[in-house]
């Protein structure tokens, strides 16, 4: 297992508001030092928002065996936590997951 920083790009149709970012940054930072995205990495920017073009850019770090793996968990954590702002799944476009850090020691 390694710990992976995971960047997805992507889209929104409509404004991302305060009340939504922060439904959205609760549950991907979590509750349970054990859960996927509990810790944040300092320096890390978890939700980067182009508020005019509708575009976001997530960093999320994951638990995970694989870069595969890691990139499926954080996709899966991104739809959770737009899911719980609020969003519709079809009002969310997300582009591919990238590998943009690992630490597998």
């Amino acid at each position: 297992m390694g710990s992976y920083v995971i960047t997805i790009p992507g889209t929104v149709q409509r404004p991302v508001d305060d009340s939504a970012r922060r439904t959205l940054l609760a549950v991907v930072r979590g509750a349970d030092p054990e859960e996927v995205g509990t810790e944040e990495v300092p320096d890390l920017d978890v939700l980067t928002l182009d508020e005019p073009e509708g575009t976001f850019v997530l960093r999320l770090e994951v638990e995970a065996a694989d870069r595969t793996a890691a990139g499926e968990a954080a996709l899966d954590l991104a739809r959770r936590a737009f899911a719980a702002a609020g969003y519709e799944a079809d009002a969310v476009g997300m582009g591919a997951p990238a590998v943009t850090g690992i630490d597998v020691g």
